[in-house]
């Protein structure tokens, strides 16, 4: 046989399983775009030279891309394996017909060249097109000036190239493998091979639901937020597997009770939609557990960007409330900011805080001072010299912020023992806000002066915005704060640093103006560097420099959650298509023995609805149990409206409803397509 007749029966199967073959082939061009457009970011040099997210965006645009490229080689061998499956008798039919499995090898090659050559073709060629539009979207969303001009990554042509080369290649050298170790009987009787009735698996249901328990309760129960990073990892990877287990246990159990009762078993629409199941569940179950997994990614994805995007004028208004924030490195030198502002800028509603940080180790109750012995001076990898601490003390190393109590107030969190607002604080004692549940103090010796603790708040939060342990002082006035200043030991080597916030409210709307007046001022009377000495920030810059990492996180999961609902989407559709075909006999003998159409619709719709929502109902619990970890994970953002985030997630969990009830209305016809046939 030449190779035009194998070009041409290639060309010809590929249309003859056409109900299987278009889903795969649109599903790689979309993995391929995909790849292309989101490592493309990562490299656009538009994007690299912005002036806020130049840093941030291509990092996170490139964790992207690692993630699309993981699922999306998942996705492809899994969608193929149902290909596979369908096609087995074909392929047992033209063995025993005389044809030899190297002469199928050669057919199998040139039909993998169409999909690749399509998937390439048409996938860069949506990718390049849909760059820009995407490139668009993402600077618009930073906040930055949009650019013109057209922008092709040929690094990302060839990275999209390799992958799906190398996808590609262990897909046929896979189907290669089923199709060598088969027998052509085995191929023959294809998917129609019977199994034997499933045992149920008590041990495997009982660990799946202690996984599930432990990532429950790594949710529920983590309270510092510094740790909550990594166990979220722990607690994903524990209810991943312990879904699957519980699926594959916990559905042959379901359905094993559900035939036990005699009521509902013994009806013509649910004994065969029963029946059925049981028999083929052990397969079901993995792709039951993938929609549920898969269902979940997206509500996350859609719940925590939206509520990060929605958020952010909250936040930032939170921590900076004012039209603009005047930092001097000394809290002594508020008096003269202050008054600059109100004789050369009228201004008369000036609000100021002063600030004490002090970086130190030990005990908490008597923290020491870092001196000029206690660092060392280390090489880098790139052989730059730097001062650090030493070793033996960085571990013991903490910072205490010390305020006065409406800077800290601020900083609380929803929940937390807020009644600090109508507690005065006296003269020589002081409240101690950590982020630790169980902090009990009497007293707190600092630079030799020691302060009574007249009250510890517990607040989650306290610590987000440290790398180690935070602890926030409240002290009775600015000019405690001062005189404590002041009382450091003077041999004292980087350890302390006392800043003085001057906050106010622009006169004019005209916010540049009113911003060179502030420049003309700062330059003439102070050392004005935004490194140090004095510098100010305002509002909208505060939002602008939050934009930069929210504005790409919102847009990568956008992004990841179209890349999962596609996936979620293929997923059901084969698996309604693969049980189809395997339905299809068992149901034409029912009709048969008596049957109705009407009556195989309904068992239909029965089988259907049996499984088909547990997916989405087991990703509902699933959402609402990880609650507690992800509100805390908002936190460490900065972003406590946990009433947002609740909207945000019901939002999206109704609106993935309707589209998952789309997906089971349009599956449900092609399922009875096939069986009625």
């Amino acid at each position: 046989m030449g190779n035009r007749y194998y070009a041409r029966l290639a060309a010809d199967n590929i249309k003859k399983n056409a109900k299987v073959y278009v889903p795969y082939i649109i599903t790689c061009v979309l993995m391929a775009a995909m790849i292309y457009i989101i490592s493309s970011l990562a490299h656009n040099p538009d994007i690299r030279n912005m002036k806020r997210g130049a840093t941030t965006t291509p990092v996170i645009m490139t964790f992207g891309t690692y993630v699309t490229m993981v699922f999306a080689f998942i996705f492809m061998f899994y969608s193929n394996s149902f290909i596979v499956k369908r096609r087995r008798r074909e392929f047992g039919l033209l063995n025993i017909l005389g044809m030899e499995k190297r002469h199928i090898a050669k057919l199998l090659l040139i039909e993998n060249a169409y999909v690749i050559l399509i998937t390439v073709a048409a996938g860069l060629g949506c990718g390049v097109l849909l760059d820009k539009l995407m490139s668009l979207s993402l600077t618009k969303l930073i906040g930055e000036t949009v650019t013109l001009g057209f922008h092709v990554s040929y690094s990302s042509l060839a990275l999209t190239g390799i992958f799906l080369a190398g996808t590609f290649f262990v897909i046929y050298v896979y189907t290669l493998g089923q199709i060598h170790l088969a027998k052509p009987v085995e191929l023959l009787a294809g998917s129609s091979v019977g199994e034997k009735e499933p045992k149920t698996k008590l041990i495997m249901a009982l660990l799946g639901v202690v996984l599930l328990a432990v990532g429950y309760v790594i949710s529920i129960v983590t309270e510092e937020p510094t740790k909550v990073l990594p166990l979220f990892l722990l607690a994903v990877l524990c209810v991943i597997f312990g879904t699957y287990l519980l699926f594959m246990a916990g559905s042959i159990a379901l359905l094993k009770a559900l035939k036990k009762r005699e009521k509902f078993y013994y009806k013509t629409n649910h004994f065969a939609a029963v029946s059925g199941l049981i028999y083929r569940m052990k397969r079901n179950a993995v792709g039951l557990a993938s929609v549920c997994i898969l269902s979940t990614m997206v509500l996350v994805m859609v719940s925590v960007t939206s509520s990060m995007m929605l958020g952010l004028d909250g936040a930032v208004r939170r921590e900076h409330p004012t039209d603009v924030v005047v930092n001097v490195h000394s809290v002594q030198a508020g008096d003269e900011i202050e008054r600059l502002f109100s004789e050369k800028m009228n201004i008369t509603n000036i609000h100021r805080t002063s600030q004490l940080s002090l970086r130190v180790y030990g005990d908490f109750d008597k923290p020491k001072a870092f001196t000029k012995d206690d660092y060392i001076m280390q090489t880098d990898e790139y052989g730059y010299e730097y001062e650090n601490v030493k070793p033996e003390l960085s571990d013991k190393e903490f910072n205490i912020n010390i305020s006065e109590k409406e800077e800290v107030i601020k900083g609380f969190d929803e929940g937390a023992d807020v009644d600090l607002k109508d507690y005065e604080v006296a003269k020589g004692e002081i409240v101690v806000v950590s982020g630790m549940p169980d902090l009990h103090l009497d007293s707190v010796t600092i630079a030799g002066k020691s302060y009574k603790v007249a009250k510890v708040i517990y607040n989650e939060g306290a610590a987000r915005n440290g790398y180690g342990m935070n602890y926030d002082i409240v002290m009775s006035s600015r000019e405690e704060i001062v005189e404590l200043s002041e009382a450091f030991d003077k041999t004292a080597y980087k350890q302390a640093m006392g800043t003085e916030r001057v906050a106010f409210d622009f006169v004019s709307s005209d916010k540049d103006s009113e911003c060179e007046k502030i420049d003309d001022i700062l330059a003439e009377n102070f050392d004005f560097d935004s490194s140090g000495g004095v510098y100010y920030t305002t509002q909208s810059d505060e939002k602008a420099r939050a934009m930069e990492i929210f504005g790409s996180l919102f847009f990568l999961g956008l992004f990841l959650g179209t890349l999962f609902m596609i996936e979620t989407i293929l997923i059901i559709y084969y698996k309604q298509v693969s049980e189809g075909y395997e339905d299809q006999k068992r149901f034409e003998i029912m009709q048969n023995v008596g049957m109705s159409r009407r009556e195989v619709k309904h068992s239909i719709r029965s089988q259907i609805l049996m499984v088909f929502f547990l997916p989405l109902i087991v990703a509902g619990m699933h959402i609402v149990f990880a609650f507690p970890l992800v509100r805390r994970m908002l936190k460490l953002m900065g972003l406590t409206d946990t009433g947002l985030y609740m909207l945000c997630a019901a939002g999206g969990f109704v609106g993935f409803a309707l589209i998952y009830s789309a997906i089971y209305t349009l599956t449900a016809k092609t399922y009875y397509k096939i069986v009625k046939k």
